[in-house]
Order: structure tokens, then sequence, then C-alpha cells
């Protein structure tokens, strides 16, 4: 009989245990935590932004500025992206309220400059934001570039439309930037001393904001060592050119059709290379942006025979490698020179 109370008993203190545990929260159950309020996610709404070339660099939008700025990297908090070819413009997803846009410096093609600080403006925004990019140029005129040179500049009358690589050019920086006139500055059998007499009167006809040189093929007439009298007057080219507020882009020498006649020995293209060296130092040092037309050939996948019609001059492909080479240069991402020369 106490046998039987006491497992009775155990029972119900088992029971009564396990009824009191609950109440000091050694089970779990119990009352249910307290939600975490949810942040309210911030409105957005579309915002255009259009990249222009400010001409005048007063900050303010005209309508004569007709050229755009493709490629540049805008910033609005986390929301980033590029501008398009031709327009210029770029739709951002951007909080409401106000936000500042910036410009990433390094996205700019050579020699254009970033506004000097961020723009303001109040989202969402009632109108397209026009985002100002300068270019240094004195008193030359915008969106002119003087092709520089000698008859490969100027183009075989028999090769393709005659006018070498400077009308395809300009139909790609018209795609481009929505501008982009090229002024013919090519001599036939001219060398680099004649560049150099011509420089300065050329530059003050013509009043480009850049300058394509492509000179010293000739040279190899008057003088097959290296150093010639090439890179001196290379150097004062592009002096003279910034000199007047305008840039330069200065080529390597293309290479020669070699084997073709006694004009294009094996040597022949050794000095080209040799000189390319000495150019490319030259474009360094004084602010120019270099222009390896010379590796272009080079590496185009096609023999040189393919690209000359006889011991220099380019055929039609070739003169298309020479029009997209410049382009690329002069459209390219170029975070180094953002400073006067």
């Amino acid at each position: 009989m106490k046998q039987h109370f006491l497992r009775v008993f155990g029972a119900i203190g088992a029971l009564g245990l396990a009824s009191i545990l609950p109440a000091c929260g050694g089970s779990g159950v119990g009352p249910s935590a307290t939600p975490t309020p949810q942040s309210t996610p911030q409105p957005t709404n579309p915002a255009t932004f259009v990249a222009y070339l400010d001409e005048n660099a007063n900050g303010t939008f005209e309508p004569s500025e007709g050229t755009r700025i493709p490629g540049v990297e805008v910033v609005v908090g986390t929301a980033k992206g590029t501008t398009a070819a031709r327009s210029g413009a770029l739709t951002l997803q951007i909080p409401d309220g106000a936000q500042t846009v910036t410009v990433t410096a390094s996205s700019l093609p050579p020699f254009y400059r970033p506004p000097a600080a961020g723009i303001s403006l109040t989202a969402p925004a009632t109108a397209q934001v026009m985002i100002p990019i300068t270019l240094p140029r004195g008193s030359n005129r915008a969106n002119v570039y003087m092709a520089f040179g000698d008859s490969i500049t100027k183009g075989e009358p028999n090769v393709g439309d005659g006018t070498g690589y400077r009308r395809t050019l300009a139909n790609l920086l018209e795609s481009h930037f929505g501008a982009g006139e090229v002024a013919n500055e090519g001599r036939d059998a001219t060398d680099t001393n004649d560049g150099a007499d011509i420089i300065g009167t050329r530059l003050a006809a013509i009043r480009p904001t850049f300058v394509l040189i492509h000179y010293g093929t000739n040279d190899w007439n008057n003088c097959k060592q290296v150093p010639c009298f090439t890179t001196t007057n290379l150097r004062f080219m592009v002096q003279q050119i910034n000199r007047v507020g305008a840039h330069a882009f200065l080529a390597s020498i293309l290479p020669t059709n070699t084997g073709y006649d006694d004009r294009a020995p094996a040597s022949r293209n050794i000095w080209v290379g040799e000189n390319n060296v000495l150019i490319k130092q030259i474009a360094d040092q004084e602010g120019a942006v270099f222009v390896d037309l010379n590796a272009a050939f080079l590496t185009s996948g096609r023999a040189l025979p393919a690209l000359f019609v006889d011991h220099v001059h380019p055929t039609a492909p070739g003169y298309e490698i020479m029009a997209q080479t410049w382009f690329s240069a002069i459209t390219k991402a170029y975070s180094k020179i953002l400073s006067d020369f």
C-alpha cells in the first residue's frame, strides 16, 4: 500500500513540476517576441542625365552646344552608369530628395574635364539634368581635327574615295559626339622638316582643337640613322600645338611594305621601329596622346602587302585601320591628361 501511494504521489509531483517550469521560462513556450519594425523603402524615380561639351565653360547649357560626350560615368549615390553614343544621355533610378551628381574623371576622353564640383538636384527631376564637360582650347574651334602629315594623310586619289582616313574618321566622330570636322593638312612628298616649317601658319589658319600628326615616313630618304631629325621636329610640332591651346595626338610611323621594291628594304622597318620608341617618349614628355598606327597594322591579321598599294601608301583596308585607330585614341577613357601642358 505504501509503495502504491509513492508511485501516485511521484506522478502527481512530476505533473506539478511540469506545470511550474513554463512560468520560469525554461521550456521556450511563453509570450511571443516583439516584431522588428520594417523600414519603408525610400521612393525612387527615373532621372535622365546628358553630358555635353560646355564650349564657353560657363556651366550653363545653351541650345547652340550640340556636342555630346558619350562614355561618361555618372554617379548619384549608389546609382551609376555611362552615357550613350551621340546622345550623351543616361537614365538612372535615383532616390527622391536632395542628391549630388558627380562624374568619374577617368571615364572622360583625352583632354576633357569633369565639372569642378558636384551638381546638386532635387529628385524627382522635372527635366533632363545637363552635365557640363569642358575642354580647354583657347580660341580654337570646337570639334575641328587637323590631319597633319604627308601624302599618306592626304590620301591617294585612286584609293577608296581619295580622302585617305579622313572621311571615315569624320563619320565615326559624327556618330559618336554628334560633330567632328577633319581638316586636310596632308601634303605630298613632305617630311618632318617641312611639317615643322609650316605647323605655326597652319594652326593659325585652321584653328583646330585637335591635331592628328602622322609624319616621318619620308624622313628615311634623307636620314637613315637613329636618332634622326624626325624626333626633334615632332617634339617642336607638339610644343607649337600646346602653345596655342590645342591638343596633339602623335602617331607612330607606319611600317613599310618590306620587299615591294628597293625603297622598302628590311632595314627601313628597323629604322621605323627605333624611331617609334622615341616618338612615344616625346608624346609622354610633351603631353600628347600616343597613337600606335604601326602596331595596328602589324597586329591587324593581314599581311602587309594587303595593306599597301605600293611601298608606303595604304590600301582602302589600310586606311580603314588608320581611321579606327585614330577614333579609338580620340574617344577612349583616358585619365592621364587632366592638366595644362
